[in-house]
């Protein structure tokens, strides 16, 4: 290594901005004096900094080691950087553990500077002990203005606490005074509420035996008021009933007498529909009569006679089902027509009856009324067997032998 590359060298820029950091106020505050550890630390850091820049400044270039001051500046920067931490947060853990990485990490590259360590001391302790004495002197500097803050804070406390005793005893003589004239207060107003407590009860309980009375007699009208009303309501409970008895009765015989005129006008249809097809067979019939009665009877003439019969035989037969349709819708008729008159004039018949006729007869009527089963509706067909049967026996009995 060349003499100006020695003096130009990185380690010594970096070994002097840590040892600039030692006029720092943080490395004296108080958090730092009052701890051993953190103190130690301290002291330490700056010992073995102050060590290496000795011993840059008594080796010779030619004796220097390149690699180890390589190394010696490399691990210099955690160190720094712990540093750098305790001076923003003022935590002395970073003091601690920058001297642990000086001592592991920088000291054991010593070697990289080969003077004699007795002429390095003769350096080393003035300079460590001129360290030590400017820490204790920033440190009592401190500690004397923290002193001289607290006894001027302490002469302020002193001065308002007198302040506040003073303001103290002033309140307790006000709160006496004002305790005495409340006491006399309050006494002139319980006299003062006994005789209106007094006044307002009598004229309360007069009052309240007038308001008695008051509604005694409101609650007597209401009363009689009540029981006319409700004899009125009763009066018109019975002309309701008989109204609805009334309507009742005219809703239900008019509706007899829909279902007896609807029943009516079936029978007219069906009967019509019955004389129509009578006077089809009849008409056949006799046409059939009218056509052969001049013509000499024969088997070939009979049996044309009786195949024109059976035709209007066939014709007639629906009509005996129209026929039943008419006597049954007719019959439906008079029913609904009998049932309409008899609930008619049930009302009238037995308004003048005592009540208890009355529920009898009406319980009597009930099941002549309600509960009855349909007639059934027996269909007969036209083309019913029993008169395909007839009518094959009256074939054969003409048939010749």
């Amino acid at each position: 290594m060349t003499a100006s590359a020695y003096q130009e060298n990185p380690l010594r820029a970096t070994l002097q901005q840590m040892l600039d950091m030692q006029k720092r106020k943080e490395f004296s505050a108080e958090a730092v004096s009052v701890n051993e550890a953190f103190t130690f630390a301290r002291d330490k850091i700056f010992a073995i900094l102050q060590t290496l820049k000795d011993l840059l400044e008594e080796t010779p270039a030619e004796l220097a080691s390149v690699a180890g001051m390589s190394s010696i500046t490399a691990n210099l920067q955690t160190p720094s950087s712990e540093m750098t931490h305790f001076v923003g947060n003022g935590n002395g853990q970073h003091l601690i553990n920058a001297a642990s990485q000086l001592e592991q990490n920088v000291m054991p590259y010593f070697w990289a500077l080969t003077p004699p360590l007795t002429s390095v001391a003769k350096t080393a302790f003035p300079s460590l002990l001129k360290s030590l004495t400017d820490f204790s002197q920033a440190s009592i500097q401190q500690l004397t203005e923290q002193r001289d803050l607290l006894a001027n804070k302490l002469e302020v406390a002193i001065e308002e606490s007198d302040a506040l005793v003073k303001k103290l005893d002033d309140a307790n003589e006000t709160a006496a005074r004002e305790r005495a004239e409340s006491a006399a207060a309050v006494a002139r107003l319980e006299q003062s509420f006994a005789q209106t407590e007094g006044a307002r009860q009598l004229a309360f309980e007069t009052a309240l035996a007038e308001q008695q009375k008051s509604h005694k007699r409101e609650m007597e009208l209401e009363a009689d008021i009540a029981s006319k009303t409700l004899a009125e309501i009763g009066v018109l409970r019975d002309d309701a009933a008989r109204i609805v008895q009334v309507v009742g009765n005219i809703g239900v015989t008019g509706n007899y007498q829909r279902i007896a005129t609807a029943e009516a006008e079936s029978a007219n249809f069906w009967r019509w529909a019955t004389v129509v097809i009578f006077g089809t067979g009849i008409a056949i019939a006799l046409m059939t009569f009218y056509k052969f009665w001049h013509e000499p009877f024969s088997q070939d003439t009979a049996i044309s006679v009786l195949i024109r019969l059976f035709y209007a035989i066939i014709i007639t037969s629906p009509a005996i089902y129209t026929a039943r349709e008419s006597a049954r819708h007719r019959t439906n008729a008079d029913r609904a027509r009998q049932t309409e008159l008899e609930l008619a004039s049930i009302g009238p018949f037995i308004e003048l009856l005592p009540e208890e006729s009355k529920v009898a007869i009406r319980t009597g009527l009930t099941s002549s009324y309600f509960g009855k089963a349909t007639d059934a509706h027996t269909v007969s067909s036209p083309l019913d067997p029993e008169h395909f049967k007839n009518f094959i026996e009256m074939l054969k009995a003409l048939k010749p032998k």
